[in-house]
């Protein structure tokens, strides 16, 4: 009798489980609902979670006209990410990276998760701000460049928060980039004073809700990427390009700053580069495919221009001979 309660346990709890995945399943909103259930059409996406907004709204809709494919997507922080894969937790067909550092690791993992990582944009810092904060006025001012950006960020009383140097790397960039600001002004105190430190707990918030809380006025302003700005609609402040890691000519200025992890690993500065893989644990090769050809489309660089990111003409790193021979001959049309 025990046995057949416990079977009735267990199928029951299986029934719940599947259905809780079905409707997670068909209401995830980068899914048509009129194809969710086709699961032979899904591409299941792993990104940055700066990306959420600019997947959601604009590369979902646009793949799935272009393709067919419907992007299943979650965005994460990219070390998170890594983290994920390598644990088991999850099994991306396409990880989409905000630098290279988080592929670079499931690629040098024992055994090797991914075998090749494809910089497809560039992307710069800024200052993302509330337009409705009781610092408006000032943080329009520094806009303007009519007083120091990093003089607003210290005033008392002003939120400012950022995201996981240890998750995410907006979060070691943002670092670093006030590390350079130290050089670039020549004020060794200016990263003290605008973000305590590096580790600062009262500061650091995740990826995923950093801008949600931002709108919603809790905070005043974020360290954030141009494109997550636009695509939110959120004033922002431009940084000086040797501070804003955006532009590759100032690399070697970018490289005096660093910031080191719990791991030992120390990253120094430089140009910010979203990438890509099709990890190991790829289930639609040809859906994942089709999205990394999507994204170095005329269409996808569109998208891509229009909220903000840099389109640059592909660069691999790894084992370029790795690479799926449609990816490759595309790379070879484009450089």
């Amino acid at each position: 009798m025990d046995d057949i309660v416990k079977c009735r346990i267990k199928m029951t709890t299986i029934l719940i489980l599947s259905t809780i995945f079905l409707f997670a399943f068909i209401l995830n909103p980068l899914v048509p609902q009129s194809q969710a259930l086709d699961i032979t059409r899904n591409v299941f996406v792993m990104y940055a979670g700066s990306l959420v907004k600019i997947f959601e709204n604009e590369i979902a809709p646009s793949f799935h006209n272009q393709t067919g494919y419907n992007l299943v997507g979650e965005g994460k922080g990219s070390l998170q990410i890594a983290n994920m894969i390598l644990d088991g937790f999850r099994q991306p067909d396409v990880f989409v990276s905000a630098d290279t550092i988080p592929i670079q690791r499931i690629i040098n993992h024992n055994p090797p998760r991914a075998h090749w990582l494809l910089k497809f944009a560039s992307a710069e810092l800024v200052i993302a701000y509330n337009p409705n904060s009781p610092f408006a006025h000032d943080l329009q001012r520094a806009s303007k460049g009519e007083i120091p950006w990093f003089q607003v960020l210290e005033e008392k009383g002003f939120k400012f928060r950022r995201t996981d140097p240890e998750l995410d790397p907006k979060g070691y960039y943002t670092i670093i980039a006030a590390k350079l600001a130290n050089l670039y002004y020549n004020d060794s105190t200016i990263k003290d004073r605008i973000l305590g430190k590096d580790r600062n707990s009262e500061q650091i918030f995740p990826e995923e809700i950093l801008k949600s809380i931002l709108e919603s006025g809790q905070i005043d302003a974020v360290a954030a990427y141009k494109h997550e700005a636009i695509a939110r609609g959120l004033p922002y402040i431009t940084l000086p390009p040797q501070i804003n890691l955006g532009d590759p000519k100032y690399s070697s200025f970018y490289n005096q700053a660093f910031y080191t992890q719990r791991t030992n690993q120390t990253i120094h500065g430089n140009p910010i580069f979203f990438s890509y893989t099709i990890p190991d644990t790829v289930k639609n090769i040809d859906g994942a495919i089709s999205f990394a050809k999507y994204l170095m489309s005329s269409q996808g660089k569109t998208v891509l221009t229009g909220v903000g990111l840099n389109p640059i003409k592909p660069i691999v790193e790894g084992n370029y001979k790795a690479l799926e021979p449609e990816i490759r001959t595309l790379i070879q049309e484009q450089n």
